[in-house]
């Protein structure tokens, strides 16, 4: 039977988890903030290579952004539809660098998608140039768009500044990430592919994958732990992979970064409440001694 102290002890501790619950610091972890800037008239969903073209020379003349993330690499947003969608001759209508009409078009380096079964292309293996690679990429668990980022060529971080950080709480940083590979005639050896992420100064790379020729890893879940030594300091991921002539991507979702529940002051309430129980037990006993009857 439960007494009253002891339901007491349990509200506190209750109380004390709840306090300490956390929400997602990221802004748009899902990358479903997409702006565009160009000149071309664009209907539909936007997709295409990002960033606010902040370094010289890299992501020249991009037209899209995503909500509260910048790069400077040959980074790419991609609904989980559009992104094994295309070829290299049939092009994303909103992506820079690659779109028919768009204002900086001649500095184009072809058409940038991922190989998979996707909707634009045709069947068998794809080594004839279409996108019937051999794995369809699926959605990520949480349902946004996609970051697919070049590991090899012209890589920059995709960054955003993280605010409001309690100087020495630990936070944990959750996201889906996967490996693929550049849709293209000449792209067909295997890949191999990984993410840096960062905080601040502390950096935590993922398992390298091998990823199999014209294919999709599928989506696995990584946690890495950040202590915060400043109130804002920069997330950013960073993607790698080889070789270089067969373009290694890696693909990033569903990113969370969180205060982790306080353990040092639910312990010491728990621990307090337990010592309460300990003694209310013994202060029991003793009077239940004293009027026990006398033989």
């Amino acid at each position: 039977m439960k007494t009253p102290f002891r339901k007491t002890a349990f509200l506190v501790f209750a109380f004390v988890l709840a306090q300490n619950a956390s929400a997602n610091l990221v802004s748009d972890g899902t990358f479903t903030t997409i702006s565009y800037s160009g000149s071309k008239t664009i209907t539909g969903q936007l997709y295409g290579q990002f960033g606010s073209d902040s370094t010289s020379g890299l992501a020249t003349g991009a037209t899209l952004t995503v909500g509260g993330w910048d790069t400077s690499g040959y980074n790419f947003v991609f609904t989980s539809g559009t992104i094994s969608s295309g070829t290299q001759a049939n092009g994303a209508p909103a992506q820079p660098f690659q779109a028919p009409g768009e204002s900086n078009a001649s500095n184009g380096y072809g058409n940038t998608f991922m190989w998979g079964k996707g909707t634009g292309g045709g069947s068998g293996n794809g080594t004839n140039g279409n996108n019937g690679g051999k794995d369809t990429i699926t959605a990520p668990p949480g349902g946004g768009n996609i970051i697919a980022a070049d590991g090899i060529y012209q890589v920059g971080a995709i960054t955003q500044t993280i605010n409001n950080l309690l100087v020495g709480h630990v936070y944990v940083l959750s996201f889906e990430w996967a490996g693929a590979q550049q849709q293209g005639t000449n792209y067909t050896s295997a890949t191999t592919e990984n993410w840096t992420a960062s905080l601040g100064s502390q950096s935590y790379t993922t398992n390298t994958v091998d990823n199999a020729s014209e294919s999709f890893t599928g989506w696995m879940g990584q946690n890495f732990y950040f202590t915060a030594s400043a109130t804002s300091e920069v997330l950013s991921f960073t993607a790698a992979g080889g070789p270089s002539c067969e373009p290694p991507f890696s693909l990033l979702a569903d990113v969370d970064l969180e205060l982790l529940p306080d353990v040092s002051n639910w312990m010491i309430f728990t621990g307090f409440g337990a010592a309460c129980i300990v003694f209310q037990i013994i202060r029991r006993r003793r009077r239940q001694s004293e009027l026990a009857p006398v033989a």
